[in-house]
């Protein structure tokens, strides 16, 4: 089965800049999941500088931008991204807003297009942004009947998604 981690970038030098580097405890924190990652046959990420640094950090490499990692959130979601501190949050979220029910819908397949460009043994790298893996991975925890708890994902953190036939089967919670 391949495997997908999406992880969020690490911390950014300057919140107020979206083309700003990683700060200091974002390089040291890449470089502590370097330590430990796993060989990845694909590394992508989002357009965006900070999480471009990430995936070379963290797999030593960037084999490809992916657009589709840096979608528009919008709505109540991105007015929001600030305020969900647990994954319980997003999940409210996704059962009353229909546009945040749709983005997370919308983003899997982007997810699995993704992974199905690694063999079937393979694991995928791909590096994103906080509510845009939030919301599909609460999506998926609901399609998996996962519980959903724990807090929102923080810098670093994200998920790892087997897949079976194109489909996601297993999906795990990964911490920095």
């Amino acid at each position: 089965m391949p495997v997908l981690d999406i992880r969020r970038h690490a911390q950014r030098q300057n919140i107020d800049d979206q083309r700003s580097a990683l700060s200091t405890a974002g390089i040291a924190m890449c470089e502590k999941l370097a330590k430990s990652a796993p060989k990845y046959a694909l590394v992508v990420s989002s357009p965006l500088p900070r999480a471009k640094e990430t995936a070379q950090r963290i797999a030593g490499r960037l084999d490809a931008v992916e657009p589709g990692l840096l979608p528009d959130l919008g709505g109540e979601a991105a007015q929001l991204f600030g305020e969900m501190r647990t994954l319980a949050d997003w999940e409210r979220l996704i059962v009353r807003d229909a546009t945040a029910r749709t983005f997370a819908d919308e983003q899997l397949p982007v997810w699995a297009r993704i992974v199905a460009r690694a063999g079937e043994k393979d694991r995928v790298l791909a590096v994103s942004h906080g509510g845009i893996i939030d919301l599909p991975a609460v999506l998926l925890m609901q399609l998996l009947r996962m519980p959903v708890d724990g807090p929102s994902l923080s810098y670093g953190d994200g998920i790892s998604v087997s897949y079976a036939k194109a489909a996601p089967k297993a999906l795990t919670i990964l911490r920095a």
